[in-house]
């Protein structure tokens, strides 16, 4: 790329931070990452997804080492509440080509790869500006003047309105549950369902996912799960906004409970043993932006355009900003260059994911279908319309044969 116009600044620390930064250090830039928090995501363990193919191109370039612990997922088992039946009635499964890990584990192995006078912790930029020319970043008491700017701050982003001033978040008009907890707390017997893939259970005007993550350093597995559904009665949060984990109360957990009448025994019971402190309610919110780069400010990760998390896309987008990133800096000789064909590329990828993250809201809860009344035939033409629709499904292509030896698998 050009040798004198180098220097990047990275609003924004996380996964999408920390995947930009690789890609311009890989580039042959010097990126300085800004992070707001001082130490808060290191311990980060929500569960995510990984498409399969993803995640084999990302060990193949060097993004992340074949060693990072994953946990493979080859179906969607989904599941209806059958009287006592533990586990539930089996209704259909739909394949789904990922492997899972936590949030932290895919951090951690972005962020060893950013060298520590690159990386500022507890450094929040208050201000953005950037032209045609050069790009200026205002931090508590000074200034910092780049080349280019990358707005990895999240689906709050501050860059987003610089690069697209009409972009505004939609409220999804539900909210998902979210817990994990170490497998030790399990119920016993453990279904061979969580072995296999993840489990789905529906119900009336919403569903519910369960599936296994790896721990943090080392510290053995953890049960992930997510509960799609109406809004609880008094949740009032700072818009945008969600509720952390340990400021859910009784009252909140009063309205989770009349939806876990709703599910197997198992599961419900998978929910309730959840410690309060690791329990949170994420408000849904997404966005299409206009562009994915102004001047010489960009977008990545859910700075962008921001996709409902039933696409599992959150982690997805990020690694794929990224290598896009990297692709178009090694390409171009000149910022302008590199950066439309950038904006070309994951302008079309991101809005395409929050299309299809509208329309899996649409299918699995605002319009979702009687769960319990589905044949097998009517579940799977179910799920193939959702498919066959989202022509930039990024979880569409077969994992690996299972007989191979796949590392962390």
């Amino acid at each position: 790329m050009m040798r004198n116009q180098r220097r990047a600044a990275v609003v924004g620390g996380s996964i999408a931070g920390c995947a930009a930064a690789v890609a311009l250090r890989r580039a042959g830039c010097l990126p300085e990452v800004y992070e707001r928090s001082g130490s808060g995501l290191r311990d980060r363990g929500a569960g995510i997804a990984i498409p399969a193919s993803l995640r084999d191109e990302a060990v193949a370039v060097g993004y992340i080492d074949a060693a990072m612990p994953v946990l493979p997922c080859r179906e969607l088992v989904f599941t209806v509440r059958d009287g006592e039946n533990p586990t539930g009635r089996v209704i259909g499964a739909q394949p789904f080509s990922a492997f899972y890990t936590n949030w932290g584990v895919l951090w951690r192995e972005l962020r060893r790869r950013v060298p520590d006078e690159m990386y500022h912790p507890g450094t929040p930029v208050v201000g953005v500006g950037a032209d045609d020319e050069d790009a200026v970043i205002e931090l508590e008491g000074r200034r910092e003047r780049f080349d280019v700017v990358v707005g990895a701050d999240g689906y709050r982003s501050m860059l987003r309105g610089r690069v697209d001033a009409e972009a505004d978040l939609v409220d999804a008009g539900y909210i998902l549950w979210r817990g994990d907890y170490p497998q030790d707390l399990l119920p016993d017997p453990r279904p061979r369902l969580l072995t296999d893939g993840g489990v789905m259970v529906g119900f009336p005007g919403g569903h519910g996912g369960f599936y296994m993550i790896p721990g943090l350093e080392g510290g053995g597995s953890r049960i992930n799960w997510a509960v799609y559904g109406p809004a609880p009665a008094g949740l009032r949060v700072e818009e945008p906004g969600s509720m952390p984990r340990g400021r859910v109360d009784d009252h909140m957990v009063a309205d989770l409970e009349r939806l876990l009448e709703w599910f197997p025994p198992y599961w419900a019971e998978v929910v309730r043993r959840t410690p309060r402190t690791e329990l949170s309610i994420q408000l849904i919110y997404d966005v299409k932006v206009a562009a994915y780069a102004s001047g010489r400010a960009l977008l990545a990760g859910d700075a962008g355009a921001l996709a409902r998390p039933h696409t599992g896309a959150g982690a997805v987008k990020a690694l794929q900003d990224a290598m896009a990133l990297e692709a178009a800096c090694r390409t171009y000789d000149t910022w302008e260059d590199a950066l439309a064909a950038y904006d070309a590329e994951r302008r079309v990828a991101g809005n395409a994911l929050t299309d299809l993250g509208r329309r899996l809201g649409r299918d699995r809860v605002l319009a979702a279908p009687d769960w319990a009344a589905l044949t097998p035939e009517e579940f799977e033409e179910w799920w193939r319309s959702a498919a066959t629709g989202a022509r930039r499904n990024p979880y569409s292509v077969d994992l690996p044969d299972p007989n191979r030896n796949e590392p962390g698998a």
